[in-house]
């Protein structure tokens, strides 16, 4: 009985990793997790994705070791991780230059503090100077303030330090818009907001400074519609520069909203400038 289930599984198995190969080959964007496949499948699937000229998104959750990740790296696999899955720095240093010579990209998401807190028992997590060294080495950070508030004198810092590296600092920003948001855009930094921020007159006066920050910068603002805004307002925001991303339809198929809805799909934003999805703020 049990040699019967174990046939089964490795039939199952070998049907989904089959499954995997025959999408890379058929020519599309592919993203994986590492607990999905096997190292050799994952590795095959990526370098015949490239082959095809399409991107591989592999999501480490610290399944493979460092000498899988460089191979599927150097295979042309961009690395999506974070420091739930990885903290030793000289680790994330190395899979980066590993990246670029397999001409993919590596994004780091930092859910946890800046500072380490050694004695909250926070000793494995990553300090604020290691992540302005991987910024400067040209990783990709990504950063929240969901749970845990941010400092922008830090973020000023992480933004320009990225920006020397090639790189980007991307920013999720939860809550009201804040007059900090404006330098922090001007040193280089991609900030994503949803439309909750936009309460007051004063925040619409701010929104565009910040926008016209992010230009300057050669970055851009990215902005989530979750309960809609004025016509007019929208439309301007979107010919400021800002990226407007619909998430879902606000909107009924008479509705003049539908015009600025397919203007802001036209606008195509850059793969680098977000972790993974665009459905929702991190």
């Amino acid at each position: 009985m049990e040699e019967e289930i174990k046939r089964e599984r490795n039939s199952e198995f070998s049907k989904k990793a089959y499954s995997l190969l025959s999408w890379a080959n058929k020519g599309e964007n592919i993203t994986v997790r590492d607990d999905q496949y096997d190292f050799v499948w994952v590795l095959d699937s990526a370098k015949l994705c490239r082959k095809r000229g399409f991107r591989f998104r592999l999501i480490d959750t610290g399944k493979f070791c460092r000498s899988e990740l460089e191979w599927l790296a150097e295979a042309g696999a961009d690395l999506y991780t974070s420091d739930e899955a990885r903290s030793d720095t000289l680790e994330l240093e190395l899979l980066n230059k590993a990246c670029r010579r397999g001409r993919a990209f590596m994004a780091y998401f930092h859910y946890g503090p800046i500072e380490r807190r050694e004695s909250e028992g926070e000793s494995n997590s990553v300090s604020f100077s290691e992540l302005m060294n991987l910024g400067a080495n040209g990783i990709y950070l990504h950063l929240t303030n969901r749970k845990n508030k941010r400092d922008f004198s830090h973020l000023n810092q992480l933004a320009f330090a990225c920006r020397k590296g090639g790189s980007w600092l991307v920013y999720y920003h939860h809550g009201p818009l804040e007059a900090p948001l404006k330098e922090f855009a001007r040193n280089g930094a991609w900030i994503h907001i949803t439309d909750k921020s936009i309460k007051e007159s004063e925040d619409v006066s701010l929104l565009f400074d910040i926008i016209k920050s992010a230009r300057l910068a050669g970055t851009r603002l990215v902005l989530y519609l979750e309960k809609g805004l004025d016509f007019a307002l929208l439309r301007e925001i979107l010919g400021a520069g800002a990226f407007v991303l619909f998430n879902f339809s606000l909107f009924d198929y008479k509705s003049p909203f539908r015009n600025l809805e397919k203007e802001a799909k036209r606008k195509k934003l850059n793969f680098r400038a977000f972790y993974l999805y665009t459905h929702f703020l991190p």
